[in-house]
């Protein structure tokens, strides 16, 4: 079974790999920072948890131009780095299960530490760890565990990205895009409901040995396809690469220079200010969502936990699956304007409804599916944009370039909740930050970087 030939088996192993990136991020995100919330720790102080899990995300700038140099050509360009990546996801979670109990999530809670292990995880933001502590709390246990984590989760996702580049035909990747984002919201849908579930059940050394479970059945299943016929499926195994001209080691000089030459353009420039800014509120949202609906709306966490994994994920598989049908018919940006327009007047609305939230007969349910629906519809959209506008040898670094910096938007956005504002102005100024893109949106030029692409196709420069 190889991927390049069978457009079934690549949707469905890229539908996978996403998935396994999406239960993660709604474990820690939503599940976990709720429960922290309800634990009596304050908004602010969860900022260290959204903080530590999103910022590895924005290092897939660093893993893009590796991938694109250290190469295996006969096990395939793309899955030893999957593989290597999930291993790594797999050995952090069960390395953190071994530690002790960390089932505790109450302001107050402390696990014991080697010293090694304190001293690393005091460079982490708010920490507040002294040289001579024996112990720290669990929430900055849990922030470093899953800084770890997603150090590798983010290698994941830039191979898996860039084996989507690769592999997926022109014609199809706003649908498959929409496929693939709706897997990671089905994800998402998992870690949140079902680690809330398992949180409030089994307690959270159960959860995590659950995670890692599901990250090694999803190894075995990458173990198990090639990426094109004729390639090895395990190093001792017979094959060889597809192509005698793939280098397996290509110097990162090169990559950086072709990454520069295909930034040149106005319009593959503007697109790295439209993934930072497009993300800023998805940030914003994450920890003050949490704080609102459980200290005003009095929710439990298990029951915000719950709707984020059932309204909301459902609100993005839907946004998802019509962003990627709509924008294959009617224009990639115009599809992105529409998300970010719902997205933005939704959290302003929301803000500014603000002195009706004490009131018994207003519900702030419908924020939730909304926001997340639109954001889902808008980032399928821009999915499909960046790979149009990514050209050049290093068009997978390019693409990842795009993905990297819209987390270190959403990294910024979850800093925002440090300040000492109302929360509706937060939601007001979340809202405001999802304009900004949309101007940025109209300034673009998607059909002049392929026509600038096909003249270099023509001229014979590398593409």
């Amino acid at each position: 079974m190889n991927l390049k030939e069978n457009r079934t088996l690549r949707t469905a192993m890229l539908c996978l790999l996403y998935f396994a990136q999406g239960f993660p991020w709604g474990f820690v995100i939503y599940a976990l920072i709720s429960f922290f919330i309800e634990g009596g720790y304050s908004r602010a102080e969860t900022v260290l948890i959204s903080g530590t899990a999103v910022l590895p995300w924005s290092f897939k700038f660093l893993w893009a131009p590796m991938i694109d140099s250290i190469r295996w050509p006969a096990l395939g360009l793309r899955r030893p780095w999957i593989a290597f990546a999930q291993l790594g996801m797999a050995a952090t979670l069960l390395a953190a299960n071994r530690i002790g109990s960390i089932d505790a999530l109450q302001k107050g809670s402390t696990i014991d530490l080697p010293l090694w292990a304190i001293d690393w995880l005091a460079w982490l933001p708010g920490s507040e760890i002294s040289a001579a502590d024996t112990s720290v709390s669990v929430l900055v246990f849990i922030g470093g565990v899953f800084f770890l984590h997603n150090c590798f989760a983010s290698l994941q996702d830039v191979a898996t990205d860039a084996l989507a580049v690769d592999i997926l035909e022109e014609h199809e990747r706003g649908r498959v895009n929409g496929f693939m984002w709706g897997s990671k919201t089905l994800g998402i849908a998992v870690g949140t409901y079902g680690g809330a579930v398992m949180i409030e059940s089994y307690g959270m050394n159960a959860a995590i040995q659950a995670q890692a479970v599901m990250v090694l059945v999803i190894l075995a299943a990458v173990l198990m396809v090639r990426e094109r016929s004729g390639e090895k499926l395990f190093p001792w195994s017979r094959g060889s690469a597809a192509s005698k001209q793939i280098a397996a080691l290509r110097s990162p000089i090169v990559v950086l220079q072709e990454l520069c030459r295909a930034l040149a353009l106005w319009t593959t420039a503007i697109g790295v200010l439209v993934a930072i800014f497009t993300s800023v509120c998805q940030g914003v949202f994450i920890n003050l969502a949490s704080d609102t609906f459980l200290n005003v709306f009095h929710w439990s966490a298990s029951d915000y936990s719950k709707v984020q994994g059932s309204y909301g994920v459902a609100a993005e598989v839907i946004g998802a699956l019509a962003g990627g049908f709509f924008c294959d018919r009617f224009g990639r940006r115009k599809m992105a304007l529409i998300g970010g327009l719902v997205a933005s007047g939704g959290l302003i609305t929301f803000g500014l409804l603000h002195p009706y939230w004490v009131s018994d007969s207003f519900s702030g349910l419908w924020i939730i599916p909304l926001f997340k629906g639109a954001i889902a519809f808008q980032t399928v959209s821009l999915f499909s944009l960046y790979m149009k506008i990514s050209w050049t040898t290093a068009k997978a670094t390019q693409f990842t370039l795009y993905m990297a910096v819209s987390n270190f938007g959403v990294f910024l956005g979850s800093q925002l909740n440090r300040l000492d504002w109302e929360r509706w102005m937060l939601f007001v100024l979340g809202g405001t930050s999802a304009l900004i893109p949309i101007v940025l949106l109209l300034m673009m030029k998607p059909d002049l970087v392929v026509k600038k692409r096909l003249e270099d196709e023509k001229s014979g420069e590398p593409v």
